[in-house]
C-alpha cells in the first residue's frame, strides 16, 4: 500500500483521529443542512451504525477546528465557524448496574467537565443541580452545546432486568428534564441512542426536541450508500476482486446481498449499507456476520419467545408512523424494538393507509437472527443447523420430498424433550417456518385460499410444496385436505411442479410419525 492510501477506519469513532490517515466518508453536508435549520435534535440508529463518530464531529464542528475540516464540502460552504463550549457525554461509558451507580458516574461526569473549566460545582447538592450549575457557568463563556451519546445504553443494558432498567429511566428523567429550563444559554442539543424511551423526559420535558429518525434530511446521515463504498473504498474493493479472482462489480453485488438495505424513511433515494460490516469486511476479505456477532441479542429472543410473538408473521409487519418510534419498559412492542435495534428496516410505505411495511435489511441480518432464533426455539447447536440446512435445502431442490421429511425427524429428534411446547402443531409449524427461511425459500403460512388456508407452502425454482400438517389426525387425512379444498389450484398459473405433503406428528414421541407425497399431474 502506498502512502497515498488512507487506512480503513474500523473502530475509529473520533472524527479527529479519522482525519488523519484514515478514509471519511464526508457526511458534512448532511450536518450542515441540519444544524442550519434546528437546535434541538435527537437521532435514532441501531448499534454500530456511527453514531458515535456523528458526535465526535459535531463536537470538533461545535469547538470551531475548523483545520479538520479542511478538504470537506463544509469547508467551501457558509458555515460561520463560531466557538461554543461543548458538554459532551456519553452513557455506554458510565456504569449501569443499578439506577445508584448510574447515579454516581453521572455525578462524577459532570464533576470532571467543571474541572476541565477550572469550574466549582462541588456546592451544588444534587445531580440536576450541579448540572445547571455546569451549564450556567460555562455560559458566560460562550454559549453551550450539549452532545449526547447513547441516552439510553443504561435502560437497554438493563432491558431484561425491568427493575433497574426502571430505575435508570427515572435517573435520566430527572437529569435530562433540567435542559428546557437552560434553553437561554443553549445553542444546540443533540442526543443519540438505539430506543426511544417517552418517559425519559427528553422527549416529554423538551418539547422542542426534533426526533428526525425518520426524516428524509437524516436518511443518509449515518451508514454508507453505494455511491459512498464504490467511490471511497475503492482501492479495497479492487484489491479484494483481485485475491478472489472476481470484479469489482461481482464484490459490490456479493457486499450489497450481505450488508446492504437499511431504510430509514418512506422517501428514501438510497439503500444504507451497515458501515461496521462493510469496513470488516473490507480488512478481511471474507463475508461473515460481522455486525450480528458483536451483540447477539438475548434478550430479543427471549422476548420474542417469552410473548410468544408470532415468528411467522416477521415477513408481513406493517407498523403506522408513532409505532415505529415510542416502546416502554413495561411492556415493550417486540416489533418496534426489532426495527429500533436494527434487525428490521423499512421495506415500503403505503401512503394511503400510512403504514410501514418492515422486513430484514440483508442476507447478514436474516440468516444470524433466524439460525439463532432457531436455536432458542429447539436448543440443536448452530453447527448442526447448518448442517442440516444444507440438506434440507438440496433435498427439496431435487424434489425429494421423502429425503426431507427423513431429515426433519432426525432434526427434531435433536429437539431436547425437557422443551415445553404448549401448541404442537404451532410449534412444529414455526419451526418449518423458521428452518425454510434460512434455507433462503420463499415460504407462507396460513395461506389463504376462497375455501380454506393452506398450512404452509415451501417453493424453489422448479417447485411449490403445499404442506398439511395434523397432530390428532393422519396423513392420509391431510393429504386428502388439501386435495378436496383444492389447495393446489392457486399456484396452477405459476408454471412449477406442484407437490402435495400431508403429515402427521406424533404427540408422545414428539416429531414427524408418517407423511404422504403426492404430485399435482397439470
Amino acid at each position: 500500500m502506498t502512502g497515498a492510501i488512507k487506512l480503513l477506519p474500523k473502530g475509529i469513532q473520533s472524527f479527529q483521529k479519522i482525519r488523519g490517515n484514515y478514509i471519511y466518508v464526508d457526511k458534512t453536508k448532511q450536518i450542515y443542512d441540519i444544524i442550519s435549520q434546528g437546535s434541538y435534535y435527537f437521532l435514532s440508529r441501531p448499534r454500530r451504525f456511527g453514531k458515535s463518530l456523528l458526535i465526535s464531529t459535531l463536537k470538533e464542528l461545535f469547538s470551531g477546528n475548523k483545520e479538520l475540516f479542511k478538504g470537506l464540502w463544509i469547508e467551501q460552504s457558509d458555515y460561520d465557524w463560531c466557538t461554543y463550549t461543548v458538554i459532551q457525554l456519553n452513557l455506554s461509558a458510565l456504569a449501569t448496574t443499578s439506577g445508584q451507580a448510574l447515579y454516581n458516574d453521572l455525578v462524577w461526569k459532570i464533576e470532571e467537565i467543571a474541572r476541565s473549566y477550572s469550574i466549582d460545582v462541588n456546592q451544588a447538592p444534587s445531580l440536576q443541580t450541579k448540572f445547571t450549575s455546569l451549564v450556567e457557568q460555562l455560559a458566560k463563556i460562550n454559549k453551550i452545546v450539549i452532545l449526547v451519546d447513547e441516552y439510553d445504553y443504561p435502560i437497554i443494558n438493563n432491558i431484561a432486568k425491568s427493575d433497574v432498567a426502571l430505575e435508570c429511566r427515572n435517573i435520566l428523567r430527572d437529569f435530562f428534564g433540567v435542559i428546557k429550563d437552560l434553553d437561554a444559554h443553549i445553542h444546540f442539543v443533540f442526543i443519540t441512542g438505539v430506543s426511544k424511551f417517552s418517559k425519559t423526559s427528553i422527549f416529554s420535558g423538551l418539547n422542542n426536541l426534533e426526533d428526525i429518525t425518520l426524516y428524509p434530511q437524516a436518511d443518509t446521515l449515518l451508514g454508507y450508500t453505494f455511491e459512498e463504498v464504490s467511490t471511497y473504498f475503492n482501492f479495497y474493493i479492487k484489491k479484494i476482486a483481485v485475491q478472489k479472482k472476481k470484479t469489482s462489480v461481482e464484490i459490490l453485488s456479493e457486499l450489497k446481498h450481505w450488508y446492504n438495505g437499511y431504510q430509514f424513511s418512506e422517501e428514501q433515494q438510497h439503500k444504507i449499507y451497515n458501515p461496521y460490516s462493510v469496513l470488516l469486511f473490507l480488512g478481511s476479505g471474507r463475508f461473515l456476520n460481522y455486525w450480528f456477532e458483536t451483540g447477539t441479542p438475548s434478550f430479543l429472543l427471549n422476548l420474542i419467545k417469552n410473548k410468544q410473538f408470532s415468528v411467522t408473521q416477521l415477513d408481513f409487519i406493517e407498523l403506522g408512523f408513532n409505532e415505529l418510534g415510542t416502546i416502554e419498559i413495561e411492556d415493550i412492542p417486540i416489533a418496534t424494538l426489532l426495527f429500533q435495534t436494527g434487525y428490521l428496516t423499512i421495506k415500503s410505505y403505503n401512503s394511503e393507509t400510512e403504514n410501514y411495511k418492515l422486513g430484514f435489511p440483508n442476507f447478514e441480518v436474516e440468516s444470524s437472527f433466524l439460525k439463532h432464533l432457531l436455536k432458542l426455539f429447539s436448543r440443536v447447536d448452530l453447527s448442526t443447523i447448518n448442517e442440516f440446512s444444507v440438506k434440507l435445502k438440496k433435498s427439496l431442490e431435487h424434489n425429494n420430498v421423502d429425503l426431507f421429511c427423513r431429515l426433519l425427524q432426525t432434526f427434531f429428534a435433536d429437539i431436547p424433550s425437557g422443551i415445553q411446547i404448549p401448541h404442537l402443531e404451532k410449534y412444529y409449524q414455526t419451526i418449518l417456518f423458521i428452518l425454510a427461511k434460512v434455507l433462503n425459500l420463499s415460504v407462507n403460512v396460513e395461506v389463504m385460499t376462497n375455501i380454506g388456508r393452506i398450512d404452509m407452502t415451501i417453493e424453489t425454482l422448479t417447485h411449490i410444496f403445499i404442506f398439511e400438517f395434523k397432530v390428532q389426525g393422519s396423513a392420509q387425512e391431510a393429504l386428502q385436505q388439501i386435495e378436496e379444498k383444492n389447495y393446489h389450484q392457486k399456484y396452477l398459473m405459476n408454471n412449477k411442479e406442484i407437490v402435495l405433503v400431508g403429515v402427521k406428528f406424533d404427540m408422545k414421541k414428539r416429531n414427524l410419525y408418517e407423511w404422504l407425497i403426492k404430485e399435482v399431474i397439470q
